[in-house]
């Protein structure tokens, strides 16, 4: 049998669906298509065969958009039998998908959230949920990270309860993010990671930042994370860079390993407006580090109230701030029960080997 997996990265492909990948090597020919960006050499290593697309993955281009079909086509025309089709990220689940349908290729889906285009709320939005509903028209099955976006997509008839399940996000590896011992520390050193865009609370994490330095707390605020180009949503880098520079923040950059960053932090924070199942957290959870989160969709599967973290309101960075110092003001022993938390809630839940059994388990039914 052959695999095909299609997102807009290479690197996305590498950070999480590496192991899935080292699961169907076992027994198929694994196909990636993806714009090449780096990364590609690595899962070549691995034993897959690599194809390059490209991909306008922060905007809708319609000229961009037709030759993507047309070069999808092409590329999907040559592996018509004994072939099923995993699509990830928003343009590979729509445009993907609807190729396949053409060529009659079965199509498994991973619907990881539903992005800024349905957090604003527009007519691309509504531009968007019509092309899911023609390309979604007889796929084979639909995993969703959390109930809110399944409900939205039935609701909204795109797809049917037969073919379509929850799966525990894009599970965590439990023995690379080990569990660490909770150590006791005379500065809390919150973390933040994420691709620095607007949805992803980055402005009220720097704004409760200001505050804390204001009001001369004994917190330290690290942000790990990485410019986007070409996106509304993006960060102005001058922003960042001052709040570096004054001190409000330590922004780090972008990092291949993030283990020893989070290892060192003493919570885990994320204000996102909307998520999947955000990963940056459950790789928190896993090595045993207490959330701070937005009661967002997504961001509310990683976190039970109280027990291994705190909701603070969406884009309100006074309730961050306040849900911060809340965490910084408890006692050792309190954050420590906090961590074992949030350990036992990603082994329970969260461990990877579910998502990997979910997709071996529906290809094998397809099969």
């Amino acid at each position: 049998m052959q695999i095909i997996l299609f997102s807009n990265s290479c690197w996305s492909i590498k950070n999480f669906r590496k192991n899935l990948i080292k699961n169907l090597l076992k027994n198929h020919k694994v196909i990636i298509i993806a714009p090449f960006d780096g990364y590609q050499s690595e899962l070549k290593n691995l034993g897959c065969k690599m194809i390059n697309i490209k991909i306008n993955k922060n905007k809708v281009n319609f000229f961009s958009d037709f030759f993507l079909i047309i070069n999808l086509f092409k590329i999907l025309s040559s592996y018509k039998k004994k072939s099923i089709l995993l699509n990830f990220t928003i343009k590979p689940l729509i445009f993907g998908t609807f190729v396949s349908r053409i060529l009659k290729i079965p199509s498994l889906c991973m619907i990881t959230g539903l992005g800024t285009v349905f957090i604003k709320k527009n007519l691309l939005t509504v531009f968007v949920l019509f092309l899911y509903k023609i390309s979604f028209k007889n796929v084979f099955h639909v995993f969703f990270q959390n109930k809110e976006d399944k409900n939205f997509f039935i609701q909204n008839k795109i797809i049917t309860l037969k073919n379509c399940s929850l799966i525990p996000g894009s599970g965590v590896d439990l023995k690379k993010f080990r569990y660490q011992k909770y150590t006791k520390k005379k500065i809390t050193t919150f973390l933040l990671v994420a691709r620095l865009l607007k949805e992803k609370g980055i402005i009220e994490y720097i704004e409760a930042a200001k505050m804390l330095k204001k009001n001369k707390f004994k917190i330290k605020m690290n942000l790990v994370g990485s410019f986007v180009g070409n996106n509304q949503s993006s960060i102005e880098k001058k922003t960042i860079f001052d709040a570096n520079k004054n001190n409000e923040i330590n922004y780090i950059g972008f990092l291949e390993d993030i283990r020893p960053q989070i290892k060192k932090a003493d919570c885990m924070v994320l204000p996102s407006y909307r998520e999947g199942t955000p990963r940056s957290l459950l790789e928190g959870a896993s090595m045993g580090k207490p959330i701070v989160t937005t009661d967002a969709v997504g961001c509310r599967e990683v976190v039970r109230s109280g027990e291994n973290g705190f909701f603070c309101k969406i884009k309100s960075y006074n309730s961050l701030y306040l849900m911060l110092i809340k965490f910084h003001q408890l006692s050792f022993e309190k954050k420590k029960k906090m961590s074992r938390a949030s350990y036992k809630l990603a082994s329970s839940i969260f461990d990877e080997k579910k998502v990997i059994n979910a997709y071996v388990n529906k290809i094998r039914k397809f099969i």
